[in-house]
């Protein structure tokens, strides 16, 4: 009862949106071939009929069309285009997200395969946003073909080559002396059965990561405008062919490879060692202005200002794809694989273990820490899918995945405790297989009803510091879309899932850190999730979407970082919930004016400890808690103008604050950020004729919020203030 009491706000505007529906005409769409390229998917859509495959699924659809629009164009990041155009997901820092109140456990596809993980939170994207085509942000009702990380679903599928060979070149400049040039181009050959697309990227700025300081030792709620030893650069290259080799035969190869390299941010020098910013459980920490001591391990160490630590990445996919169309209402798709990530991070020993002056702890209880690592992850797999469509009523695709993985490499902490040194080395080798099938069928009842019913099993393996694990579980997932009128539909969701841990297993290091004499290892995550939503169509091009969810967890997943590092280990919650629902309205103003206007309210929560227990300083309550991750209410929207070559967008994000305090009581202040960006297209018979240029202004407010406080990699963070970019492209 309190959970729905909760939504009142929400459902009286969805009410009122709902009296101004218009009625439209609508088709059914029941080709094979062409729904294998974006099958599976919810819309709801002038002149077509709402009944869809999937039709428990809450999709949000971001194409390359919207992305030009965007501030930033293809120059954003990809968390930040999904975090600001999604209802659902919660920026975090250095690129963090967090879908429906959980932590990482994001699976992204590319072209229908699930990407393999990275060794542990990186601090670079998964994939460039200017090599996208389409994207499904999927927050839940996943059918059973989506299994292992459920947290979210990325599905991307990528650009490829045009009829007309064409590309362009991209230079653009702005705050932070950051500078990014790109180059695209794509074609095809004469005979048309062979399309090429690729690109090449470079960037480099002097704000890479979100930076650790406030404004002043007693301002902790503004972050300062600095950004001390903070650069970062990189390049990332994207290739991809498709040959059609015959009517019933197409293969497509795709390869991916991006380097970066950031720099772990400073304090100022003018930060004195001995405030007591620096002091034994940070009691300098501020929320709303009151002093709150985080008595649970404080994480605020002082650094001289020119320490040089520093994170450099390395990943590299490849996938060929091989689709046999038997007939117009069947076809087989088989996909090998492959992944490697690598992560280096490097220490500056003599500074990392200067001590303040005030005797500052870092977290675990030592007085400084040095730490650096070379790891590295292989994943090799094999995705298999096929479909069939027997008759007019029914639409069956079977699939399996097979994949293994295995990390290698070493770590370093070299720690300084009461004056004494000692040092720590790991260099265990953790190997995880992974086998899952699904088989599941989207069968039309009646015109206005139709049923997703699916059955998937997932099974791991893992290998690691002398220890064997193994885990599976059998998945049914039952949704059901039904057509109250041809502009109003329904949809309800049960599903089981599994959700295992990272094939990456720090435990030696953590184990080692806590001193922990009994550590007990992690579980993988299992789920009941129930979902129940509307779609409603506002007159001929306006949606509304109202889903509700929630989830009932054994093994609750989150995650404990290691030291001063981005890095990362999960750990598990004896149990969990989380709840909450999301609102959106999208779609056309009128023939120059479009918007999106999105609403999410989240809680998660979870108690006891079940995994992972060595990666915790201390002991978890018994008492459910709020997860450090959830942000009660978000909010994002957004307004773009398009005429004339001319365009136009304005957007806006809000959030009440991320969680903080010992038993994350506290919420963060609520923040409003506001970006904006005006181009133009030139055309014509000019030299300047197929430019174009563009100008955008980030955080217009300059409001530097704490994203987190006291808690996690360099112990807080803060959002970059107001930024000014030019970007000026030259069609080829």
């Amino acid at each position: 009862m309190q959970m729905f009491c909760n939504y009142w706000v929400t459902i009286g505007f969805f009410c009122i949106l709902a009296v101004s529906q218009v009625r439209a005409d609508v088709d059914s769409e029941s080709n094979l071939a062409d729904s294998s390229e974006r099958e599976m998917r919810m819309e709801v859509r002038a002149k077509r009929r709402l009944i869809q495959s999937s039709s428990s699924t809450s999709r949000t659809e971001v194409n390359q069309a919207l992305i030009q629009k965007l501030p930033q164009g293809g120059e954003i990041s990809l968390p930040k285009l999904i975090s600001t155009t999604s209802p659902g997901v919660v920026a975090g820092p250095f690129g963090q997200m967090f879908f429906r109140g959980n932590h990482g456990n994001i699976q992204y596809q590319i072209d229908g395969v699930q990407l393999p993980e990275s060794p542990s939170n990186t601090l670079g994207q998964a994939f460039s946003p200017r090599n996208i085509e389409q994207m499904d942000v999927i927050t839940g009702g996943f059918p059973a073909e989506y299994g292992l990380r459920l947290s979210g679903v990325v599905d991307i599928r990528t650009k490829s080559g045009p009829e007309t060979p064409s590309g362009e070149v991209e230079l653009n400049y702005g705050t932070y002396q950051s500078i990014s040039p790109h180059l695209l181009y794509g074609g095809s050959n004469e005979k048309g059965d062979l399309h090429y697309f690729f690109s090449l990227n470079y960037f480099q700025t002097d704000r890479g990561i979100d930076t650790p300081q406030p404004e002043s030792v007693d301002q902790q709620n503004q972050g300062g405008s600095e950004s001390i030893h903070n650069r970062a650069n990189g390049d990332s290259e994207f290739a991809k062919i498709d040959w059609q080799a015959d009517n019933q035969n197409k293969v497509s190869f795709l390869v991916y490879h991006a380097y970066s390299r950031f720099q772990i941010p400073n304090y100022p020098s003018s930060f004195d060692p001995n405030s007591p910013f620096f002091s034994d459980h940070s009691h300098g920490l501020m929320v709303y202005g009151c002093s709150h001591g985080h008595d649970h391990g404080p994480s605020l160490v002082y650094r001289p200002s020119d320490t040089d630590d520093a994170q450099a990445e390395t990943n590299a996919f490849t996938q060929v794809s091989w689709r046999h169309t038997f007939s117009e209402k069947e076809f087989l798709q088989l996909t090998p694989y492959y992944k490697y990530s690598q992560i280096v991070v490097t220490a500056d020993r003599e500074n990392d273990l200067v001590t303040a002056p005030g005797g500052a702890q870092s977290i675990y209880g030592s007085q400084a820490t040095s730490f650096s690592m070379n790891r590295h992850i292989n994943n090799l797999g094999l995705k298999g899918d096929y479909s069939l469509r027997p008759s007019a009523i029914h639409r069956i695709k079977l699939g399996f995945q097979l994949q293994g993985s295995q990390a290698d490499g070493s770590y370093s902490v070299e720690r300084s405790l009461d004056g004494s040194q000692s040092t720590l080395l790991d260099g265990s080798s953790t190997t995880g297989y992974f086998q899952s099938i699904y088989l599941q069928d989207d069968y039309t009842l009646a015109q206005p009803l139709v049923l997703n019913l699916g059955l998937r099993f997932d099974a791991t393996q893992f290998r690691f510091s002398g220890l064997s694990t193994s885990d599976s579980l059998l998945q049914p997932r039952v949704g059901m879309n039904y057509s109250l009128t041809d502009s109003t539909q329904l949809h309800v969701f049960y599903g089981k899932f599994f959700q295992p841990s990272a094939v990456e297993n720090l435990r030696t290091t953590f184990n080692a850190l806590h001193m922990k004499p009994e550590p007990y290892d992690i579980q993988a995550e299992k789920d009941d999730y129930y979902e129940a939503g509307i779609a409603q169509q506002l007159g001929k091009t306006q949606v509304a979407q109202l889903n509700f969810y929630y989830k009932d967890a054994v093994n609750m997943l989150d995650e404990a970082q290691l030291l001063n590092t981005s890095l990362s280990q999960p750990y598990n919650y004896a149990v969990g919930f989380g709840y909450g629902a999301e609102l959106s309205l999208k779609g056309k103003l009128t023939e120059d004016w479009s918007q999106f206007v999105n609403y999410s309210y989240t809680i998660a929560k979870g108690k006891g400890i079940s995994g992972g227990a060595w990666a915790m300083n201390e002991p978890v309550s018994d008492s459910y808690q709020f997860l450090d991750h959830v942000q009660v209410h978000t909010a994002n929207m957004g307004v773009t103008y398009a005429k004339n070559f001319w365009w136009w967008t304005g957007q806006g994000a809000y959030g009440s604050g991320l969680r903080t305090g010992e038993e994350k009581e506290i919420s963060l202040p609520s923040h409003f950020t506001f970006d904006t960006t005006l181009g133009y297209e030139f055309h014509g018979d000019h030299w300047w004729s197929k430019m174009r240029v563009s100008g955008d202004v980030l955080n217009i407010l300059d409001n530097r919020y704490p994203i987190t406080l006291g808690n996690g990699f360099n112990g807080s963070h803060y959002a970059a203030g107001r930024q000014f970019f030019i970007r000026l492209a030259k069609y080829l």
